[in-house]
């Protein structure tokens, strides 16, 4: 019986090896999916020269102004000027009523002419010397307060402080319509309340010309007073500088105007003028498209092109300008940069 049983163990390991054989002649195939070859473009990084400029249009205009404001509280009596009205310095734009003040001078008018009578009288029915100064001095009394409220009238009446085009501040209402009213902070209407100290409007100074840049929101960076601007005028080109930043609100914006001053050679007309503000230049250095340089909330990077993979690469960078970025750090020049 064993005998048996070792020969049916014997014959099952030959079928064993048997079948193995026949598997491993069978063929294994693994699945090779095709792949579209990503076509990056690339740019080499550079070792060369960047400057920070900034473009902005330029026109000749004139940008200083003088604020113009009511002395006293009072209410409005005439307005005698409109919105982009020439004025000279000196012209009257608007008067108070003063029927006060009027009545009091009326009635100091009185005294002094009582107070001349007095005189007359001493001096022609032979008074005393010292009846006679004492009525001389109550009439100069009378004379100096008179003066002092004939001064104090000038504070009813608002004059132009310089030649110029008067304009209204952009906050105030010259118009007796609801809907031009709406949204004023001042009204410049007859019979409408005012404050000391209000604004009634300003007076642009047309004594010169100057040519101007506006920037809109936020100041150009680096630029001060004497940055170098180069102008350009058609084919004629110019230089000059930086003489004022004058910083105001417009609709509840910011607006800064830079005040240029073009050279004594400068052969420009008043027409519009391209401006360059050259801030800053570096030399010799790494630069690289501007396109290429990535920005995430906590890092800078470019994308190299290493052996056909594309590997990200920190790095610090300096100065732009319209096309190209410095890089201070994490690039040699030389480099592969992917730019899409």
């Amino acid at each position: 019986m064993k005998k048996i049983a070792l020969l049916l163990a014997v014959a099952m390991a030959f079928s064993a090896v048997g079948c193995a054989s026949k598997d491993d002649k069978q063929e294994i195939v693994v699945p090779i999916y095709q792949t579209d070859k990503i076509d990056y473009k690339t740019e080499k990084a550079e070792i060369g020269d960047i400057s920070q400029k900034y473009y902005v249009d330029g026109r000749f205009d004139y940008p200083y102004y003088e604020k113009v404001s009511f002395k006293i509280d009072g209410m409005i009596e005439s307005v005698s000027v409109e919105e982009n009205d020439p004025v000279e310095k000196g012209d009257l734009l608007c008067t108070l009523v003063s029927d006060d003040l009027d009545d009091q001078l009326a009635e100091k008018k009185l005294y002094i002419d009582q107070a001349q009578k007095s005189v007359n009288t001493l001096q022609s029915e032979g008074g005393s010397a010292n009846e006679i100064q004492l009525a001389q001095t109550e009439l100069e009394l009378q004379q100096l307060e008179y003066q002092h409220l004939e001064d104090s009238l000038e504070n009813y009446k608002v004059y132009a402080p310089c030649n110029g085009v008067f304009r209204s501040d952009g906050k105030t209402s010259f118009e007796n319509n609801i809907d031009d009213q709406r949204g004023a902070e001042n009204i410049i209407v007859e019979g409408a309340k005012v404050t000391a100290g209000q604004s009634f409007g300003v007076v642009s100074d047309h004594s010169q010309q100057y040519l101007v840049c506006d920037v809109y929101d936020n100041a150009l960076e680096n630029v001060n007073f004497g940055t170098k601007v180069e102008l350009e005028q058609g084919v004629v080109s110019a230089k000059g500088k930086v003489i004022d930043i004058i910083e105001s609100t417009v609709g509840g914006g910011k607006v800064f105007t830079y005040v240029i001053e073009p050279d004594k050679d400068a052969d420009i007309s008043d027409l519009g003028v391209q401006c360059c503000f050259d801030v800053y230049s570096k030399l010799d250095t790494v630069i690289v498209p501007s396109k290429a340089v990535k920005k995430s909330k906590d890092r800078t990077y470019v994308n190299l092109l290493i052996e056909g993979s594309k590997i990200e690469q920190d790095v610090e960078v300096g100065i732009e300008d319209d096309k190209q970025t410095e890089i201070l750090s994490g690039l040699s020049g030389g480099e592969d940069v992917i730019i899409n």
